[in-house]
């Protein structure tokens, strides 16, 4: 996210929280010290009717309502149902006791007594021979026995789980109820039984002090002893009966008296009345805090110093110092802001209302100064000089000087150009600066006369004057013009400190070492110092960039005014921001816990904030006068514990801290060691964390780190928690630490270890199978290609062996068969040549002759069909030996039948098989026409999916017994030759029947 749209978000989210949370500030009377703010049902307290409050060691603050507990870190309440400690009891807690053990007592309205473990996961309920009633009292003394008084006077000691009741042989009087008890710190038990007060020692009860008015109400004090508030009358007792009175609460409703009684660290003593609301008593006597209700119930401190009232019936109250005051000017029912304020050499504050009247506060009051002064309405700014001078701007063209009672104008006679005052600046030499609107020029009045310094530009509404340590005059306008005064020259630092940017310029302030520090409108805060300029934003952390309001206080922090309130930072944070060796700066930032609703400063005039000599700042704001005393206001360095408090996975908790009531199995972060088993198989990891704080919450910052995932500490500004999507398999460790302010960080108290599961495909044994499956399967690849390589070498040899073996029958076929055709030929030819003188001899050698020649030309024609590879159908194949079957049987003057298919299928028949298989025939054709003396042959072609048959039939005259192949040339010759082309050979014969032969030829037969 862009760094000053997360400042922005991060303003944005706290002012809704606390809009959202924070509910109700009281109104209190100006010169209050006090400030109470209420947060009720509306907020997220369970019920207004608040019967106890603890604050446990983690930091959080426990709510016991009529409608059941409650857990505050101070923006979010968490409800916890009484019932999930005792089924079926009634809501009504009356009374929350931290125990020494670190965990905590309950009390119901009804029910047993329950213990709650310190890591808040299970619950020990109180039993034996107890009183059906609620204790009106509980306590612990110094060893860890917890003691219950009941209203009908009866008292129990738990020891060791066991209950033992507190009788008259203990000392313990007989009659009366027991309106209050206490333990002091010295671990000893006092009790208030009727209109007596005493204290158990050596086991035995011994009456110190009785009172005549009934129900004294009880609390330990810091010395040994305790506090008495009887009706309305305050006592302390020490621990040997000595009484002190400290006097009556005064009240100017009907008659009160005292149902609580807290000493706070300070030594301050809180008193709660039935009617009369808190009171509370300190050095300067008695004092009334405000409250949400008159009844108040309960009480309590946290470590903040903090003080916590409870009220029957108008919620839980917060009272603390208050650091910033609202002042203005009294006029009836309503109060006129003070818009301009200034101190004089005397220590009196002078200021200028918003209705234009000169005003002075005297007795922490602000009231008009001069009845009847020519002024009173059109004054806009005051100061004050060296001499104790009060100079007064008006909106008529008119300066005054008010001096030794008496005051001196300076007008238009006078030389004063413009009508509009809206700044004036006292310099060191004794002149006076003049800033005035919508003139091109500034005045300044010097040993009684005015002098104008003509401005360079078009210069709008002078905004700021400011003086720097060497001197300097410096000039700042609303359309964003920056001029300095040097003696009688004056330079233009506008493009020097803006550049191109011209935003407004609000306020001006110089600081002794020669810094002169700018606050924008929108733009942030500029320094320029030794001739160097930088500026800061919110991208740098600033909390506004609209500044209208600069000051410092004694304690090394600079105070702005803004648009939206104000705030701090540390100048040292400050300096090393400009320089560039700070990144980010940390405001501290004041709004509703402090009773600052809404608040805007003013800039229209130069209204110059103050730090008077009491160390008190003085900022003008729209609404009112903020007097803010940095000394209650310190930053407390110390962060507030940090606490990991919930994780869940897509929504469902897995993990909570304190798990008090779960119905399901969810880990308990409270423990110090936390590890969780995450399935891989999810979606959203959310972790949630807090850090209780009650005096400013909206100032308390996280950082997180999710070790394994997260490279360095990621800034939560203000958020509560951080969601990441799925994770990875593998070990992660998440934790968290939280700052107040810019103060140190504190780590939280539990680490959180996190193992998220592999999918099984990430399993080490299932990459092991993998990865030996992996191996196999390239074994395998690489054995089919080796093999699938040897087969194609194979094919490639047995391809070169058939065409070798091809080349050899050819040449075998062209040799003994042409060749000896061809020898014949010559023979004849020559013995045709020898007997050319007999014709007839002659005549007979060449037509042998012509006879060989035509048989040597039908055998080359039969070689050269059976190469040609156009002719290695089947189809080719078929037509072939049918045609040759016909025509070599009809020259032997035998009749031929053919059967052949019509359309047989178009395979692929090699050379090598075609040959072999049309010699087999036409062998068997020569024997017919040698041999079978037949009149017809029937020639039959079958084929399969198998296969391809070939019958052969005569009718001939047969034979007896079929001879045998190995000894009969032409039959061996035949079956061997289908045996090369992995066929079969059978021939079958009877005399006088005729003789079949038939041969098989396989698609698949295959030979190497």
């Amino acid at each position: 996210m862009i760094p000053w749209l997360t400042r922005l978000t991060r303003r944005g989210l706290l002012t809704a929280l606390l809009a959202g949370f924070a509910s109700t500030t009281l109104p209190a009377a100006t010169n209050s010290a006090w400030f109470t703010r209420v947060w009720q049902t509306d907020d997220g307290l369970p019920n207004n009717h608040v019967n106890g409050i603890a604050q446990g060691q983690d930091g959080y603050l426990w709510v016991a309502t009529a409608a059941g507990l409650a857990r505050f870190d101070g923006v979010h309440f968490t409800p916890f149902s009484y019932r999930n400690f005792s089924p079926g009891e009634d809501q009504n807690v009356k009374a929350i006791l931290s125990s020494r053990t670190a965990g905590f007592w309950i009390v119901p309205q009804r029910g047993p007594v329950v213990g709650l473990d310190p890591d808040l996961s299970h619950t020990t309920a109180v039993t034996g021979n107890l009183p059906d009633s609620a204790p009106v009292g509980i306590t612990e003394d110094g060893e860890g026995s917890l003691w219950l008084a009941y209203g009908q006077g009866v008292l129990y000691q738990i020891k060791n789980g066991q209950p033992r009741q507190i009788t008259a042989q203990d000392g313990m009087p007989t009659t009366a109820s027991i309106y209050s008890l206490t333990t002091d710190h010295a671990g000893e038990v006092w009790l208030s039984k009727g209109t007596l007060v005493g204290a158990f020692h050596d086991g035995k009860f011994i009456p110190l002090a009785r009172f005549g008015t009934s129900k004294p109400r009880l609390a330990a004090a810091r010395t040994n002893g305790v506090w008495i508030a009887a009706g309305t009358q305050l006592f302390k007792c020490d621990a040997q009966g000595g009484l002190q009175d400290f006097g009556v609460l005064k009240s100017d409703g009907p008659r009160i008296a005292a149902t609580v009684v807290m000493e706070d660290r300070a030594g301050a003593v809180w008193i709660g009345t039935d009617s009369g609301g808190l009171f509370r008593y300190g050095a300067a006597g008695f004092e009334k805090i405000e409250t949400s209700h008159p009844n108040i119930v309960s009480l309590a401190e946290d470590r903040e110093g903090n003080i916590w009232a409870g009220t029957g019936g108008g919620g839980l109250d917060r009272i603390s110092p208050r650091g910033v005051q609202l002042e203005g000017l009294g006029t009836g029912s309503s109060m006129a802001a003070i818009r301009s304020v200034c101190e004089d050499t005397n220590g009196g504050l002078w200021g200028v209302s918003q209705n234009g009247l000169v005003v002075v506060r005297t007795n922490e009051e602000w009231s008009v100064f001069f009845t009847n002064a020519p002024w009173n309405g059109i004054a806009s700014c005051v100061t004050a000089d060296r001499d104790g001078t009060i100079w007064i701007g008006t909106l008529n063209r008119k300066l005054y000087c008010w001096r030794t009672n008496d005051y001196t104008a300076w007008d238009l006679k006078a030389g004063l150009a413009s009508h509009d005052i809206v700044a004036l600046l006292p310099s060191k030499t004794g002149d006076l600066w003049i800033g005035e609107s919508g003139l091109p020029a500034v005045q300044y009045l010097h040993a009684g006369q005015l002098l104008r310094i003509g401005l360079q530009g078009e210069f709008g509404k002078v905004s700021a004057l400011a003086e720097d340590a060497a001197g300097n005059i410096w000039i700042g306008t609303f359309t964003g013009q920056l001029m300095r005064v040097e003696g009688d020259h004056q330079v233009d630092e506008t493009l020097h400190t803006m550049g191109a940017e011209h935003p407004a310029i609000r306020c001006l302030y110089a600081t002794p070492d020669g810094s002169l520090w700018i606050g924008y409108g929108g733009w942030g805060l500029g320094r320029l110092k030794d001739g160097h300029f930088t500026r800061i934003g919110v991208e740098q952390g600033l909390w506004d960039g609209h500044i209208s309001q600069i000051v410092a206080d004694n304690l090394g922090w600079f105070w702005f005014g803004s648009d939206h309130g104000i705030f701090k930072i540390q100048r040292q944070d400050l300096e090393e921001a400009m320089a560039g060796r700070m990144a980010n700066v940390v405001p501290v930032s004041y709004g509703r816990n402090e009773g600052l609703f809404s608040l805007e400063a003013d800039y229209d005039f130069q209204t110059v904030s103050a730090c008077s000599r009491d160390g008190r700042l003085w900022i003008p704001m729209r609404q009112a006068l903020a007097v803010v005393d940095p000394k209650i206001l310190h930053n407390d360095l110390e962060p507030s514990p940090v606490l990991l408090t919930g994780v869940s996975m897509d929504g469902n908790a897995i993990a909570a801290y304190g798990t008090i009531g779960s119905t399901q199995s969810i880990v308990n972060l409270k423990t110090s060691q936390v590890r969780l088993h995450l399935p891989p198989a999810y979606h959203k990891l959310e972790f949630e964390f807090a850090a209780p704080s009650f005096t400013a919450p909206e100032n308390i910052r996280f950082r997180y780190r999710l070790g394994g995932f997260d490279d360095d500490w990621v800034d939560a500004e203000a958020r509560g928690n951080v969601v990441y999507s799925r994770l990875a398999a593998g070990e992660y460790n998440f934790r968290v630490e939280a700052a107040n302010g810019n103060g140190p960080w504190k780590k939280a108290r539990t680490s959180l270890a996190l193992v998220i599961a592999p999918f099984v495909w990430q399993t080490w044994w299932f990459r092991l199978v993998a990865l030996f499956v992996f191996t196999l399967c390239v074994i395998a690849v690489v054995r089919y290609a080796s093999f699938r390589r040897l087969h194609q070498k194979l094919q490639a040899l047995a391809q070169a062996a058939a065409l070798d073996k091809e080349r050899t029958r050819i040449a075998r076929d062209l040799h003994d068969d042409l060749g000896g055709s061809l020898t014949q030929v010559k023979q004849l030819f020559e013995l045709a040549i020898r007997n050319h003188a007999a014709p007839d001899k002659m005549s007979q050698y060449l037509q042998r002759g012509l006879a060989k020649t035509q048989h040597g030309i039908k055998s080359l024609d039969e070689t050269v069909w059976a190469v040609n590879p156009h002719n290695d159908t089947l189809p080719d194949l078929i037509d072939y030996i049918g045609q040759s079957a016909v025509e070599f049987l009809h020259a032997a003057d035998i009749r031929c039948r053919v059967d052949l298919p019509a359309s047989p299928p178009g395979r692929t028949i090699s050379a090598e098989a075609r040959h072999n298989l049309f010699l087999v025939v036409k062998e068997a054709l020569n024997n017919v026409v040698r041999h079978a003396h037949a009149s017809e042959v029937r020639l039959q072609a079958a084929v399969t999916g198998e296969a391809m048959t070939l019958t052969i039939t005569d009718n001939g005259r047969g034979f007896e017994q079929t001879p045998a192949i190995a000894q009969a040339d032409g039959l061996r010759n035949m079956s061997q030759r289908m045996e090369e082309i992995g066929g079969q050979f059978r021939i079958e014969s009877k005399p006088g029947a005729g003789t079949n032969i038939s041969l098989v030829y396989f698609w698949s037969a295959r030979r190497y």
